[in-house]
């Protein structure tokens, strides 16, 4: 991901990230497309997000955003923009338009490029292209409500479903999740059950 254009008065920087999710070890991955923008105003403000392609005119609209405030830094995005079919998202440039509650818009454009081989690996494959290109390795911990009770770093301490019930007894299941070193992929791995009695 490269971005390509000064950003705009109310846009600090925009980020676009493939996701890849796994059901099982066979099948072939669903894909989505997330977008995020990190604007200077406060995003609880922000009304409706916008990615398009420039070459192939692709249009994806969404008002039911996802809004994160860390410290003084705003992110409004969304996580599900998809293709039909399942089709591989365009190597392209990707414009995000912001658009906040008084219609006041700001914009931003993106080259986007990724590794389309993804599409084509199944859960092992995945991973075994993520340890060869070094990606981060990481872990999300769900209660049975699939309230998020963990996401971070893959660590010795949560290395078992054993290990991830003695951190977070009310935990029922989890995801190892890969990201390329350039965020431009993500690849959320089959749900395990967190069982309490494993031997390890």
């Amino acid at each position: 991901m490269l971005s390509c254009a000064q950003n705009s008065a109310d846009i600090k920087q925009s980020e676009i990230t493939v996701v890849f999710e796994y059901s099982d070890e066979e099948t072939l991955p669903s894909a989505r497309l997330c977008a995020f923008v990190e604007s200077e105003s406060d995003s609880r403000r922000s009304g409706l997000i916008q990615v398009s392609t420039q070459k192939d005119g692709f249009i994806w609209n969404s008002d039911s955003l996802v809004r994160i405030k860390n410290g003084d830094r705003f992110w409004t995005g969304y996580t599900n923009f998809v293709m039909q079919k399942n089709e591989p998202f365009p190597l392209d440039f990707y414009r995000i338009l912001l658009q906040n509650a008084d219609e006041q818009e700001a914009d931003e454009v993106l080259q986007v490029e990724y590794n389309t081989s993804f599409y084509k690996l199944n859960a092992a494959q995945a991973e075994k292209q993520m340890l060869e290109t070094g990606a981060a390795k990481k872990l999300a911990v769900y209660d049975e409500n699939n309230v998020l009770l963990y996401y971070g770093d893959f660590k010795e301490t949560l290395s078992s479903s054993r290990k991830i019930w003695n951190v977070y007894p009310k935990a029922n299941y989890y995801n190892v999740i890969w990201q390329t070193l350039d965020a431009s992929v993500i690849c959320i791995l089959p749900k395990q059950l967190v069982v309490p009695d494993e031997n390890n």
